[in-house]
């Protein structure tokens, strides 16, 4: 933690790149003994998370049966093994095995405690808002706290107003989801924008609107519970099919490529189409080249993604975004960064986690390495404080 990460920086292993080799040396989980980086404890820094749910973040939401797109070892964060997870919970898994949304869930609510961390995590709050300290007020010779908070707690609307010296913006990928933008989309009580389970459908006829993993997850675990699936994509056929064939190592993808090549296909899939209108009575105005049709329906699943809340940063004015992209269709707008501390080009003090940061992709293999030069540098610019 203590290496020169600008000059590690100028290098082809940059400081990300450094701790997500010495948490993964290799891709396959070779047992605890095989893992570089030991954990020690030391005099703890002043901070505090403030986190409108449970910690685990989106995954509290995913659809319950869902598998992850990744071994569990992957998604674990290093200073608590998934394997002694594993242990601890009696549970009798492989840490190479896709890990499902339950365990995962489970592992990271457990983290805090097992960490010593919960006492400063304070769930049911959410930031409402974020500006700079003015007047900056000196402190000991040194500057004053940089950033001036709000937080609401969700329960009964208890407003805490706290300063920061630093802020680790780790809000996620999807915190605003996205709108079809079409008449009757949020006032017909047939359409939601959330799918977790086939049980909450009981109507035989269900429309699913997207293109993506969590729209493909929805259409085919409705599909096998017996219901009468439409499911409509503005993407082109070569498009979808690109990442089906690129996902057979997810058995939920190897049961949708069987599905749409049978020859009587049993899921009415429909590309380069798209919502015109939601009307009464489960009536929805479909468009493609084809033209225009209505048809009826008794559920609609819109399941088309999220992007970032950059909302908070607005007083520091226009953001220089990065449109990050990678091979699994992850696409959202990140946070120019310092490459060798992840600092905001933008906002001084404040430091993008994840997804966030410019030219992170969706790989779990190194989604939390980013936050190990954060830490450092946190602690070098305190240090130069004396």
């Amino acid at each position: 933690m203590s290496m020169d990460m600008v000059g590690v920086s100028e290098i082809p292993v940059s400081p990300y790149d450094t701790f997500r080799l010495l948490h993964h040396p290799q891709r396959d989980y070779k047992g605890l003994d095989s893992y570089p980086m030991r954990w020690e404890r030391r005099t703890e820094l002043d901070w505090a998370l403030f986190t409108d749910e449970r910690p685990g973040g989106l995954w509290n939401g995913v659809s319950r049966n869902q598998l992850t797109l990744s071994p569990a070892h992957w998604m674990e964060l290093s200073a608590y093994p998934v394997a002694n997870f594993y242990a601890d919970s009696g549970l009798e898994r492989d840490p190479n095995d896709l890990i499902v949304k339950q365990d995962l869930v489970a592992y990271y609510h457990a983290v805090p405690d097992k960490l010593g961390l919960s006492s400063r995590i304070n769930e049911g709050w959410t930031v409402t808002s974020l500006t700079p300290t003015s007047p900056r007020t000196p402190r000991d010779g040194t500057d004053g706290p940089t950033f001036d908070l709000s937080a609401t707690r969700t329960s009964d609307g208890e407003v805490r107003a706290l300063t920061a010296d630093f802020v680790v913006y780790a809000v996620g990928p999807r915190t605003v989801k996205r709108r079809l933008e079409v008449p009757g989309e949020f006032e017909q009580p047939y359409v939601t924008h959330h799918y977790d389970h086939w049980d909450d459908y009981p109507g035989a006829r269900v429309l699913v609107v997207g293109g993506g993993r969590s729209a493909d997850w929805a259409a085919t675990e409705l599909h096998d519970a017996g219901r009468d699936v439409t499911y409509v994509m503005r993407q082109p056929q070569e498009r979808h099919q690109t990442l089906i064939d690129n996902s057979q190592y997810l058995p939920y993808y190897v049961r949708l490529k069987s599905i749409l090549e049978e020859e009587d296909r049993s899921i009415d899939a429909r590309y380069e189409t798209r919502i015109t209108s939601f009307g009464a009575g489960g009536l929805v105005g479909l468009a493609s080249s084809e033209g225009e049709e209505t048809l009826e329906f008794d559920h609609v699943i819109v399941e088309i993604g999220a992007q970032p809340d950059f909302g908070l940063l607005k007083p520091w004015g226009e953001l220089s975004l990065f449109e990050g992209r990678d091979e699994y269709r992850l696409q959202v707008p990140q946070l120019k960064v310092h490459p060798h501390s992840f600092e905001s080009m933008d906002v001084p003090g404040m430091y993008p986690a994840g997804y966030l940061a410019e030219n992170l992709g969706i790989s779990v293999l190194g989604m939390h390495a980013t936050c190990f030069p954060i830490v450092a540098d946190i602690e070098r610019k305190i240090a130069a404080r004396g």
